[in-house]
């Protein structure tokens, strides 16, 4: 009997939310926001408030009404896919998880309750902050887990595009493939080293190098809380080590010396973080 010819796939349709829920829902009275504010003052001082604004329009905060942060999802051409809505504990900044929920909602899923959007329409994500590539085409890319450590990142680093995957399972090409060519630095969770390390060596579209400071650094209290480098940053800043952290370079291969030289803003990085390369090849640049 004749096999059937099998049909190609249809191309999935990516769907968007309009932007007017972006500029409408940003704002600093999330809980979030407040840790934040109060993280940066003590570090910054004076100089806080302007770089609270500048994250607040960089990645566009919102904030809902019970004080959750909206993350919003916006790819390089500005189209908005969702918003990640959290809940987070303003003195501590940890995310509040809400009986056996990680007390996660999504923008989309409440527009389609309240039938704004239909209910064909289906999510595609992004990386949080991918709308930033554009329009800084020369910086060295920082790939982190969670919304809160890129915000955190950007604050205290802001030389680079600080970006986030969502979660250690959200190492997506589909997602990635927006890095194409650049030089992407990732900084997993403290479960996620080796995750992200084998990842990271098939990540051939870009120049792709894995930090592993939280790896050897944790201390046994911080592996069970799980840090990232997030935690790691408040911690370093608590302790008034934020700049004294080791500034040798694991293993200085060719590749990573001929990336330094092209990208000579990396190497402060390299040594204010301690990155280590793991030998993700360079395949598609101009070396």
């Amino acid at each position: 009997m004749k096999q059937p010819t099998k049909q190609p796939s249809l191309p999935l349709t990516v769907c968007y939310i309009p932007t007017n829920y972006v500029e409408k829902s940003q704002s600093v009275h999330s809980n979030f926001f407040r840790f934040l504010s109060t993280l940066l003052t003590a570090y910054y001082g004076s100089k806080a408030r302007e770089v609270l604004t500048r994250l607040l329009e960089e990645y566009r905060l919102g904030a809902t009404r019970d004080g959750a942060v909206i993350f919003w999802q916006i790819d390089r051409n500005d189209k908005v896919r969702t918003g990640k809505v959290m809940h987070y504990n303003p003195e501590d900044g940890h995310r509040i998880k809400r009986g056996l929920t990680s007390a996660v909602n999504w923008i989309h899923s409440i527009l389609k309750k309240q039938q704004v959007l239909p209910e064909e329409w289906q999510l595609s994500q992004c990386l949080f902050g991918e709308h930033l590539l554009k329009s800084n085409p020369g910086k060295v890319v920082v790939l982190v887990e969670s919304e809160k450590s890129a915000v955190i990142g950007s604050a205290i680093f802001p030389g680079y595009v600080w970006l986030a995957t969502g979660g250690k399972s959200q190492m997506r090409e589909e997602k990635l493939r927006a890095l194409t060519g650049r030089t992407v630095l990732l900084f997993p969770d403290v479960d996620g080293y080796a995750e992200w390390k084998q990842r990271a060596g098939s990540m051939t579209f870009c120049r792709a190098i894995v930090s592993d400071i939280i790896e050897r650094n944790a201390t046994p209290k911080q592996r069970a809380d799980h840090i990232d480098i997030a935690d790691w940053i408040i911690y370093q800043i608590q302790e008034g080590k934020l700049m004294c952290t080791s500034n040798h370079l694991v293993e200085a291969e060719k590749i990573l010396q001929r990336m330094i030289e092209k990208n000579p803003v990396l190497q402060k990085l390299i040594d204010d973080l301690d990155l280590v390369l793991v030998g993700a090849s360079p395949i598609g640049s101009s070396d």
